[in-house]
């Protein structure tokens, strides 16, 4: 790797990623895992990670599969615990539980994680994913209201601060068309070192912006 890509590598991090069951989460599974994390993959129902697991492993990754429930702090509890015991504490969380659309459920696991961070003493990043708006809003990203995810988010970052710990949202823009490898900047800059100066930033993507 380039000394100008260093900065992005996530070699030597633990990353947990929420809900990657999903399309949207298969796909940062795999980034983070090619640019060298160790992946935990979380879902409400194990058995569905099987085939991305082997699918990571086989390009040379080191991966993890753990009952998630975004729903349940037990269960949140237990998948940070097993985590932690196979690769040691979270450094990244990727949150992609707000397809399911409910704040509760980002509220559980983000609060729990960042508790988990703050007792590791490493600090951290804690990416959220906006679901994208529905189809009456407006049109222009930039403009779009603000959701209780990046409320909150942004509420968290300043308070997560003093430990070290980002908070930051990625919000998808309407466009169905919109390819994955869009988000790979955006969630790579957020999750590495490139970022470490970059907390409460809601990075918006949208391609009709290009």
């Amino acid at each position: 790797m380039s000394d100008l890509m260093q900065p992005f590598s996530m070699a030597g991090k633990t990353v947990l990623v929420a809900d990657a069951a999903t399309r949207l989460g298969a796909h940062f599974a795999r980034l983070i895992s090619l640019a060298g994390a160790k992946v935990a993959i979380g879902a409400q129902h194990p058995s569905q990670l099987e085939q991305l697991a082997a699918d990571l492993r086989w390009d040379g990754g080191e991966v993890l599969i753990v009952a998630l429930d975004s729903a349940r702090r037990p269960s949140i509890e237990a998948a940070l615990d097993t985590v932690k015991e196979r690769f040691g504490s979270v450094d990244v969380l990727i949150n992609n539980s707000a397809e399911r659309e409910h704040i509760a459920l980002n509220n559980h696991i983000v609060h729990c994680t960042s508790l988990h961070m703050i007792e590791a003493e490493r600090g951290g990043s804690i990416v959220n994913i906006d679901p994208p708006p529905r189809p009456i809003t407006e049109p222009n990203p930039c403009l779009r209201g603000n959701s209780s995810l990046i409320r909150m988010s942004r509420a968290m970052a300043q308070s997560l601060t003093p430990h070290r710990i980002r908070v930051n949202v990625i919000a998808p823009g309407r466009g169905k068309d919109a390819g994955l490898q869009e988000f790979d900047g955006p969630l790579l800059l957020l999750a590495s070192g490139a970022g470490a100066s970059v907390t409460g930033a809601v990075l918006h993507i949208d391609n009709r912006a290009t």
